[in-house]
């Protein structure tokens, strides 16, 4: 009898031992699933993004342009407004160029419908005040989100890696970073002893309104080895008076080929500046190319910086032919020279 009660005794203490013990075990285990959801969330939010992508959406020009840098246009099923009709984008991929939704543009908005349609992988945005909403609604549904917005050198590289890593081809986003970086040395080598040009840059609005220091044109202007004479305004594109632009009195006036009323020829007719040095000197450019703006913050600006340079500085710069250049530099990243892309200076 006392062997059975020891017996039972030892069984009731298993029993009530194992009670304890095996919730422990499930709550750790539900602990370690919930880290787990969370990694796998935090991933999800973060540029840390997987490689497996093969449906994009774009929402504005820079976006798609880095994703057609990094070869990656086949997998390319929506982007902004027009880019059906962009010139690059219908040597690439010719007819199937009208096969790409256009799903809305940084200054409209995105249409967050058309882009739910296309079922993408991956959504790469331009942040704006709406950008946390439309952020959730994709990730509802699973999308993975880069927000990008380049408005910087660094930023700009940042932006390769992350896109390069999320659509897999690290290799060709660090090619493309070591390509920018060569050309960036090589121009500061050149205008490293010259007298700096104090350099006004015309933007969209026309010749009054100009680029900030927070502004990726900026940093084109300082890279070129200019100096911005309105490095000291902030935010985006300023207005400005013609008695701030005559008494910068700039020695070179560049305007972005997108200017309203910034053609060097309609800047020149303008009677109000006609006593700024640049005006005097003939020293009035308009940024190149006609299939793509080189001073938007995209890969092809580093074609601006070599551009800005030689035309600042041409003896400095009198070896450097700059459709040479920009031949090189679409044949290695878009698979087609500037010319066969129908590019013009």
């Amino acid at each position: 009898m006392r062997n059975n009660r020891l017996r039972s005794s030892g069984i009731y203490k298993l029993i009530i031992m194992l009670m304890l013990i095996i919730p422990l075990i499930f709550t750790g285990c539900k602990k370690d699933i919930n880290e787990g959801d969370m990694e796998t969330k935090d991933t999800e939010t973060s540029t840390n993004v997987d490689s497996s992508i093969n449906k994009v959406v774009t929402t504005y020009k820079p976006a798609t342009d880095l994703v057609l840098a990094l070869g990656a246009v086949d997998k390319l099923v929506g982007a902004q407004d027009k880019a059906s009709s962009d010139e690059i984008m219908k040597k690439l991929v010719g007819d199937s160029a009208a096969e790409i939704v256009e799903v809305g543009s940084k200054k409209n908005g995105v249409n967050i419908e058309a882009v739910l349609s296309l079922d993408p992988d991956l959504v790469i945005m331009y942040p704006t005040k709406d950008d946390d909403e439309t952020v959730k609604k994709l990730k509802d549904q699973n999308i993975k989100v880069i927000s990008i917005n380049p408005e910087s050198i660094e930023l700009l590289k940042n932006d390769i890696l992350t896109v390069g890593k999320a659509l897999g081809v690290n290799d060709r986003a660090e090619e493309l970073i070591k390509y920018y970086e060569d050309k960036i040395k090589f121009v500061e080598e050149k205008v490293s002893s010259v007298e700096k040009k104090k350099v006004y840059m015309a933007s969209s609005r026309g010749i009054l309104s100009t680029v900030s220091s927070d502004m990726y044109q900026h940093e084109i202007i300082e890279a070129a080895g200019g100096i911005n004479v309105a490095s000291h305004l902030k935010g985006g594109s300023n207005d400005v008076t013609v008695e701030q632009l005559l008494n910068w009195n700039p020695d070179v006036i560049a305007s972005v080929m997108y200017s309203e009323g910034g053609t060097p020829e309609e800047i020149k007719a303008n009677e109000q500046i006609v006593s700024l040095n640049a005006i005097k000197n003939e020293q009035i450019y308009q940024i190149p190319s006609n299939i793509s703006a080189w001073d938007m913050p995209q890969p092809s600006s580093i074609l601006s910086i070599l551009w800005l340079g030689k035309t600042l500085y041409p003896k400095e710069f009198k070896d450097l032919n700059i459709e040479t250049e920009a031949n090189e530099f679409y044949s290695k990243f878009y698979g087609k020279s500037f010319e066969d892309l129908g590019g013009k200076l």
